[in-house]
This record gives C-alpha cells, sequence and structure tokens, in this order.
C-alpha cells in the first residue's frame, strides 16, 4: 500500500510483538500500546512512531496488551472503543491491524472496527481447523458488533504451490472446495527472504523486492484493495 502512495498506519494487536513491532520498530518493545489510549494511559500522538518506510507509521504492541486486556473488559462497551477511536486517525489512507493468533477480546475489538478483514494461514490441519473458528467468531461480531464487515479472502503462507498430492496443497483444495475461488487471495510462497528480511527489520518488499515473497504480497495487496 505504501508502495502505491498510501499513508498507511500499522496497528499492532499481537500481545508477543513478534513480528510487526519487531520488524518495523524494535525487538522487545514494553512501551504503551493502543490500549493504552483507550484506557486513558496515553495518547496517540504519544505512541505512534515512525518507521524507517516513508508513509508507514506504526502503533506498537508490547507484552502489557496481556494485563490491559482484562482491565479493558471492565469497560462498557469495550469492543466499540476502537471504532470510536478511529476518526481521530484520519491522516492515514488505510489502517491495517494485526491480529494475536487466537480469538479472544483484542481480536474482537478489532474486527469490530474494521471494514473488511483478511486470513493468513498455514497449509496444515491444525491451522485449517482454526480457520473455521475464525470465519465463525467474525460472523459472530458481524451479526451482533459490526454489520458491515466483510471477509477479503483467505491465503496461504509459506506454501509451496507446486507440492501436489501433499497435504499442503490438500489444505488449500479443502480450503478451496469450502469457502469457493472467490475467498481464496493470492498466496505467499515459501521464500528465505522472508525471515532474512525480519532478521534485517525490513519488510520483504524493501530488502528484496525482486523476490517470490515481495512480488506475492503486491499481488495480494492488489486483491485487498480491490475488496475495501
Amino acid at each position: 500500500m505504501v508502495r502505491q502512495g498510501h499513508a498507511v498506519l500499522a496497528l499492532d494487536l499481537d500481545p508477543q510483538a513478534g513480528n510487526l513491532t519487531a520488524v518495523l520498530h524494535q525487538r522487545g518493545y514494553r512501551g504503551h500500546t493502543l490500549l493504552s489510549v483507550l484506557l486513558g494511559e496515553a495518547t496517540l500522538e504519544e505512541i505512534i512512531v515512525e518507521t524507517k518506510q516513508d508513509g508507514l507509521d506504526l502503533l506498537p504492541a508490547s507484552i502489557q496488551l496481556l494485563s490491559q486486556e482484562s482491565r479493558l473488559q471492565r469497560i462498557p462497551g469495550y469492543h466499540g472503543l476502537l471504532r470510536r477511536l478511529l476518526p481521530q486517525l484520519s491522516g492515514y489512507a488505510y489502517v491495517v491491524i494485526d491480529c494475536p493468533p487466537s480469538l479472544g477480546d483484542l481480536t474482537s475489538l478489532a474486527l469490530t472496527a474494521a471494514d473488511v478483514y483478511a486470513i493468513p494461514c498455514q497449509a496444515e490441519q491444525l491451522a485449517f481447523d482454526g480457520l473455521h473458528d475464525m470465519v465463525r467468531a467474525a460472523g459472530v461480531v458481524r451479526d451482533n458488533l459490526n454489520e458491515r464487515l466483510a471477509l477479503a479472502g483467505i491465503f496461504f503462507t509459506a506454501y509451496h504451490p507446486n507440492q501436489r498430492g501433499t497435504l499442503n496443497h490438500g489444505t488449500v483444495e479443502a480450503t478451496r472446495r469450502i469457502y469457493g475461488d472467490e475467498a481464496l487471495l493470492p498466496h505467499i510462497r515459501k521464500d528465505m527472504a522472508v525471515p532474512m528480511s525480519q532478521a534485517m527489520q525490513q519488510s520483504v518488499c524493501t530488502y528484496e523486492p525482486g523476490s517470490r515473497a515481495a512480488q506475492d504480497y503486491e499481488s495480494l495487496t492488489h486483491a485487498i484493495l480491490k475488496a475495501l
């Protein structure tokens, strides 16, 4: 999105801060988070940071999210707090929220604020089982909290497209049968450029723009933007 000239805010809601905050900001971040703002402990201006990439800002995550989540639950109507905060982020063309790999209040908070959601999934049985849970949970949010929420699609990461007849390929085909071709977004092929770019704290599109993964993420971005 940034490479297309859009101003983007990456909002990290993963308490482990294992990828997004570590790559775009710093490893082992322990500072304020989105919930610090929702709980009145900080302002957006205090915690949004610029990244090395022009046009891309980050609202970081930290382990504090785990303790803050239980406090957030005491606020009436807390599921809608992020949605009500979004008008204060009007300087961005897009806000992209990275959710934790679990179904809980942080994910619900994000889905209640979102227009569309995309589900990354590994082509493995356990991840495939979790995919069904995610779609069902999003349906509950859509029916009760956010009627405009729509599925942009599902995409597989670290995918081996040539491994036909394997569990990897069978999982993708099962997803196609259940959700339809229209629900499948471009996949991200397995590529060593991804972990290498993370080690250098860069996006793969910046670190190695000619790599398979960078090309795949470009295709994925175009597909998601079409869904908006």
